[in-house]
């Protein structure tokens, strides 16, 4: 632990409260093209996969483009702090972190100008020295390659990183990139899934990180 230098944050359900949008909007598509939606929990449970590929589990269709393209415009127009709020205490953190040397950025299967259109708009893009969206790589989580990509761009090794996500999926991302994991209970995952799962560290949010942190440096 004392070789880290960086700290990658997935985006939704990590950094802000969105999950319940996105399930919302995911509904509001399905409904609209005539397909039964599924449950709320179903569809958060597949979060955090590239968006064609929820959708062709949702449907059972192969051509899903239809899909893509109404979850896309409904997101563009909600994604504003309107709609969506950083989670608690997000912004102390990220200066904590900042401060202390490390190096921060953001690993997500969504489009890369979706999250820093967003982080402009909360005046907390500096704080990143790289993005890795979902149109940046061709394999997705939990393929390690947007790790290694955001790890080849600040110039380290993955096993220098602390990764922070709210799914099975980042956990197994961070798995298969060698990376520890530190799990957060303001997405997706609970408590038992990544206990079940072997993450390295659980914290209910982000905040929590900074103890963490300050352990290490002592």
């Amino acid at each position: 632990m004392n070789t880290i230098k960086a700290i990658l944050f997935d985006f939704d359900g990590t950094l802000v409260h969105s999950i319940d949008l996105l399930v919302e909007i995911f509904t509001e598509c399905l409904v609209e093209q005539g397909v039964t939606p599924a449950t709320p929990n179903e569809i958060r449970r597949m979060i955090g996969k590239p968006l064609d590929v929820i959708f062709r589990k949702l449907t059972n269709l192969v051509d899903v483009e239809k899909f893509n393209h109404s979850f896309h415009k409904k997101e563009d127009a909600r994604h504003t702090t309107e709609y969506i709020r950083l989670v608690k205490d997000t912004i102390p953190t990220l200066e904590f972190l900042k401060n202390k040397g490390f190096k921060l950025g953001i690993v997500s299967t969504k489009p890369r100008d979706l999250i820093e259109k967003f982080l402009e708009d909360l005046e907390i893009s500096g704080f990143f020295e790289v993005i890795i969206g979902g149109k940046d790589v061709k394999n997705h989580k939990p393929h390690p390659e947007s790790i290694f990509l955001a790890c080849e761009k600040l110039e380290i090794q993955p096993k220098e990183i602390l990764f922070v996500g709210d799914s099975l999926i980042d956990l197994n991302t961070a798995k298969n990139a060698g990376s520890i994991f530190i799990g957060v209970l303001t997405g997706v995952a609970t408590e038992k899934d990544f206990k079940q799962n072997h993450a390295d560290y659980i914290f209910s949010h982000i905040g929590e990180i900074t103890h963490l942190i300050s352990q290490l440096l002592d």
